[in-house]
């Protein structure tokens, strides 16, 4: 595929390949109408995935970067199906809110991207729950509505409420990158406190290129937790330092 200039699109639809188009812009919302236009379609016919400034909140906000860069994909059956059941749903439950897809980053098995559904609207706390809870219910409901489906797709459903999800991320990866460092410091290993299952693998993606250290989970569901060991001696250095109250995951314990 060819790269596109800013402000404009790259079309590339070979025999048998899914209309696709590469566009630039100064914002990602900017990049997404240039693709939506050169495609012909609407937003709502539309599956974006995110390859610069996706750290932002989407779609609108301008980028600290010099430009946005996106793929735009015409929506198919699945993500189709999915996005219209998760609708149905939370029209029964009486949640005013807008859905759109977006398509995630290839999965780490080497299998389909999935399909990330953005839900945006206003007081959709409720959605969230307590550390997420409600919206992993409601993905996990989603996903087995979706395992009746014949097609044999097999793209995971993730659900998202106003970035939420990718938020919660950046917390577990600033948080394992810090406790690394310790690690390595001290020489000890480290459990963090229990997490669920998609926050152990944001911890054990994020260090799995540190040859100072090495993960693995322990325990049984819902206390299984990531212990972070390290792969040599204690390389010694200053005290961490403290900048005021951490935010997001709490530490665990050292042995």
């Amino acid at each position: 595929m060819s790269e596109s200039v800013h402000g404009e699109a790259a079309t590339s639809e070979q025999a048998g390949a899914e209309p696709v188009v590469e566009s630039r812009g100064a914002s990602v919302e900017e990049a997404v109408g240039t693709a939506l236009t050169q495609l012909g379609i609407t937003r709502d016919e539309a599956e974006i995935e995110v390859l610069s400034g996706g750290t932002r909140r989407f779609p609108g906000e301008r980028l600290s970067g010099p430009e946005a860069h996106v793929r735009v994909y015409r929506i198919d059956a699945h993500a189709a199906r999915a996005r219209a059941l998760l609708e149905e749903l939370l029209t029964r439950m009486e949640v005013p809110c807008r859905v759109t897809v977006r398509r995630g980053g290839q999965s780490a098995s080497g299998g389909p991207p999935p399909v990330i559904l953005d839900i945006s609207g206003d007081d959709l706390g409720l959605l969230i729950g307590w550390r997420g809870e409600t919206l992993r219910s409601l993905q996990t409901a989603l996903n087995l509505m979706m395992g009746e489906d014949e097609s044999g797709d097999g793209r995971r459903v993730v659900l998202d409420v106003e970035r939420y999800r990718a938020r919660r991320e950046d917390q577990v990866r600033e948080l394992a990158l810090r406790l690394a460092a310790r690690v390595k410091r001290s020489g000890e290993r480290y459990a963090l406190d229990p997490m669920h299952a998609y926050e152990r693998r944001v911890v054990h993606l994020t260090l799995a290129d540190d040859s100072g250290v090495r993960t693995e989970s322990s325990g049984r569901e819902p206390a299984r937790r990531v212990v972070i060991h390290p792969t040599g001696p204690a390389q010694g250095g200053p005290p961490e330092r403290e900048f005021g109250p951490r935010r997001g995951p709490s530490f665990g314990r050292r042995f």
